[in-house]
């Protein structure tokens, strides 16, 4: 078979797009279990770490929404990056976690992990398997 540049393109992606579809997925499916988690803690937060700057999209991010076709926020420069994120809400974060930059998904403060952590058993470690699914697609996606 002879090399052809457009077929090889179009393959790259339509996988691209398949792992953003199934990284979005994953997200979807990860999502109650932390959200059910963040409703009990964040309430009662006193240090919210949900601050603007880490609101900001990398590289990556970038990457999987537009696989996706997804829209992109920009990042205003008139932000105070240490000031709350744009997108808390009263009932935390206004965006699916499919939207969110990665680091807002990946990020446990310690109340918030140990409220994982206290959940059954059996939950905590289908999270912990499902999360490292969660992990392996986003890294073949970024490949």
């Amino acid at each position: 078979m002879i090399y052809n540049e457009d077929n090889h393109r179009e393959s790259t992606l339509n996988n691209s797009m398949d792992l953003a579809l199934q990284l979005r997925d994953a997200y979807n499916t990860l999502s109650p279990f932390i959200e059910k988690h963040t409703s009990i803690v964040c309430p009662e937060c006193e240090e919210v770490c949900c601050i603007d700057k880490h609101s900001h999209y990398d590289k990556n991010d970038l990457i999987y929404l537009r696989a996706l076709g997804a829209e992109v926020y920009l990042n205003p420069p008139y932000r105070e990056e240490t000031g709350p994120c744009r997108y808390m809400s009263e009932k935390g974060c206004s965006r699916e976690r499919w939207e969110r930059p990665f680091r807002c998904t990946y990020f446990f403060c310690n109340p918030l992990l140990k409220s994982l952590e206290n959940d059954s058993a059996k939950l905590y470690r289908a999270f912990l398997d499902y999360f490292q699914y969660v992990i392996s697609v986003r890294q073949k996606l970024l490949e």
